[in-house]
């Protein structure tokens, strides 16, 4: 009924005679070597008409590169302003505040959509609007697959914001309540409900900025028995976010800070996406502050953002130099919102920390970015240079981490921790009875401890040369270097926790200060250092044409995959004469075209409007960050990719 209705004003707008629109298509199209190919086309229509606006959206595709297969309408919207209101039916987009409760977004690069199709009601009248929202969605998210989501959240929506301004202040106040039928892993599901509630304050100055926000969200999971329903608390949290910015001539000083605690997940629990439900929802996109790199190899190594428990603080500063250079200068510090503890070796203990900063220590599992870039035109406005200096330091992982005092005896296999009032908390004698601690017995230390560190250090630079008739010419070249590393210190032997005696096993009972201290690469062959390096060249005519030539090589792949092809771009930017003259077998790639990826893509404006572009190679895959939204990306091996734009 709905898309009738939509159908039938979309048709009389058209044959309105003041009827003004646009329409914009992309296809794309892509073959690879790895079996995978795609066929991705959406049609964009928008129709204006006096105060009416309509916006169409047809996608077939069969599959596309990243999701399901599709061939509908995908999205429909109908708007009419009317005075102070407006009104929109079908598929809905918006953001309120910073987005700690809603902020809306259709990424077909990384397959996201937390878009509702309902109703939207607004009205604004002098320093005064206020919006109402109220639909359903289905939002899928990825699994195991890289390629197709697996799993997908529905949602029935009712949302509301009020926001009032006067001069240079505005006020805001949202809610946002849904009923989600939560798919959990093995098609198995959850009825959960969630209610957040949040406030935010703007205010701008000539000399700064403030901005603060606010929301508060709890979760109750609805259990059917017998036609009856009952209804259990599940989760209750908080988010806040805060920036302050300021500004001094052609420098300014942009600070940001955040402390997002949805849901407090031990180290070990990383299923949180499906298992661990009633967190936060994918209508909260939040600001990750962090920086989200324009440099290929630095969005590699970026952080991933775990919006549910972290808080974290961004200092970035930047301004003119002499001789009209530009510079930026950007730190950042996130960590858990608790240190963390091993109980066992699968169970934790959290301890909260007790001030508002991120925490250094490795069991709150800390994260830093430091980045430093100059840039600007040399010899007037021909020569462009951008040199910078990126750094990353992260605990991303943590296996077991325990420290405390055990009481010492000659039989330590039976000593075991209890959390009965009686032992003070302690670690006592199991044996066929439950004894008292020997206060003359002597104390050692137990310590057992399991983690991962990554860093790495990115230079990237790019050079960019424009003649005054519209050519240009760039080199663009990234060099990374990285370390992931499992880092041991422990006075425990493998498999350092019994779970028979309860205890913590030592490493040598005789001598309890004997201490393990290891590090263990995490990349294959022992490879200690990875190094990482991207370049490209581009030759440009404005509006026109471009050609850019890329090559990427790595010593060490973080997932081990033979490039099974080996094709004749390869062969010629390598100088392989031996290809050309038939003494090569594509189906058997030569050692020295592994761990390297060519690509060589051509683009040609047909007109303004209408743009085509080839691309022919192999690019690497991996961490794509988009919006705050990081998903791992799939390679493209050996293939043809073809994209056609066009706007009329």
């Amino acid at each position: 009924m709905k898309k009738s209705v939509l159908f039938y004003c979309a048709a009389a707008i058209i044959y309105a005679a003041d009827l003004d629109y646009n329409i914009g298509l992309t296809s794309n199209y892509g073959d690879s070597y790895d079996f995978y190919s795609f066929s991705e086309n959406r049609l964009n229509m928008n129709f204006f008409y006096n105060n009416l606006q309509a916006w169409l959206q047809y996608e077939y595709s069969n599959p596309p590169e990243l999701g399901n297969s599709m061939n509908k309408l995908r999205k429909v919207r109908l708007e009419y302003e009317y005075g102070d209101w407006l009104i929109k039916f079908g598929d809905i987009y918006e953001i309120w505040g910073r987005g700690l409760i809603l902020n809306q977004l259709d990424d077909q690069i990384i397959d996201f959509d937390n878009g509702i199709r309902g109703v939207y009601l607004g009205y604004e009248k002098d320093q005064f609007a206020i919006t109402h929202i109220n639909g359903e969605s289905s939002i899928w998210q990825m699994g195991v697959d890289l390629r197709k989501p697996d799993y997908v959240f529905s949602h029935k929506v009712d949302a509301l914001n009020a926001q009032y301004s006067w001069k240079n202040l505005s006020v805001g106040l949202s809610h946002l309540h849904t009923n989600e039928i939560h798919q959990k892993n093995f098609a198995d599901t959850a009825f959960v409900n969630h209610r957040l509630q949040g406030a935010y304050l703007t205010y701008f100055g000539d000399f700064m900025d403030l901005y603060l926000e606010y929301v508060d969200k709890q979760s109750i999971e609805r259990f059917e028995t017998l036609g009856s329903s009952s209804f259990e608390p599940l989760k209750d949290g908080y988010g806040f976010y805060g920036n302050m910015n300021f500004f001094l001539g052609s420098w300014s000083l942009l600070t940001e800070y955040k402390r997002y605690s949805f849901d407090r997940l031990n180290p070990l629990d990383l299923d949180y996406v499906f298992n661990n439900y009633g967190n936060r929802i994918d209508y909260q996109v939040m600001p990750i502050l962090f920086r989200e790199q324009n440099s290929t190899l630095l969005g590699r190594v970026i952080h991933q953002s775990n919006i549910n428990d972290e808080r974290g603080l961004q200092l970035e500063i930047n301004g003119g130099l002499p001789g009209g250079f530009q510079w930026i200068s950007q730190y950042a510090h996130m960590s858990r919102n608790d240190r963390w503890q091993s109980i066992t070796s699968i169970i934790w203990e959290p301890d909260k920390l007790n001030d508002f900063l991120p925490s250094a220590r490795v069991n709150s599992m800390p994260y830093w970015e430091n980045y430093h870039e100059i840039n600007g035109y040399v010899g007037g406005e021909n020569l462009y240079f951008r040199i910078g200096r990126g750094s990353n330091y992260e605990v991303p992982k943590i296996i077991r981490f325990f420290k405390g005092i055990q009481p010492d005896t000659t039989f330590n296999e039976y000593w075991g921790y209890t959390d009965s009032s009686y032992f003070n908390d302690e670690w006592v004698f199991w044996g066929d009875t439950l004894l008292s601690m020997d206060t003359t017995t002597s104390l050692y230390n137990i310590e057992s401890k399991l983690y991962q560190v990554t860093k790495s250090v990115t230079y990237p630079f790019e050079f960019t040369y424009a003649t005054n008739n519209g050519y240009s010419i760039s080199l663009n070249f990234d060099y990374q270097e990285r370390t992931k590393k499992n880092l041991t210190r422990a006075n425990t032997a493998s498999p350092h926790y019994s779970f028979a005696d309860s205890a913590w096993v030592l490493l040598n009972p005789d001598n309890p200060d004997s201490f393990i201290v290891k590090s263990t690469t995490q990349f294959a062959n022992n490879v200690n250092l990875q190094i990482n390096r991207l370049v490209s060249l581009t030759l440009n005519k404005a509006s026109q044409w471009s050609a850019s030539l890329s090559l990427e090589y790595t010593n060490m792949q973080d997932i081990i995959a033979l490039d099974p092809y080996y094709n004749p771009l390869e062969a010629l930017v390598y100088g392989d004469i031996k290809y050309f003259t038939g003494e090569r077998e594509p189906h058997k790639p030569p050692p020295f075209i592994q761990k390297k990826w060519v690509a060589l893509e051509l683009a040609y404006h047909i007109t303004p409007s209408q743009r085509v572009s080839v691309m022919y190679g192999s690019i690497q895959g991996g961490l794509f960050c988009s919006n705050g939204i990081c998903r791992k990306i799939p390679a493209f091996n050996d293939g043809l990719r073809l994209t056609y734009s066009a706007i009329f």
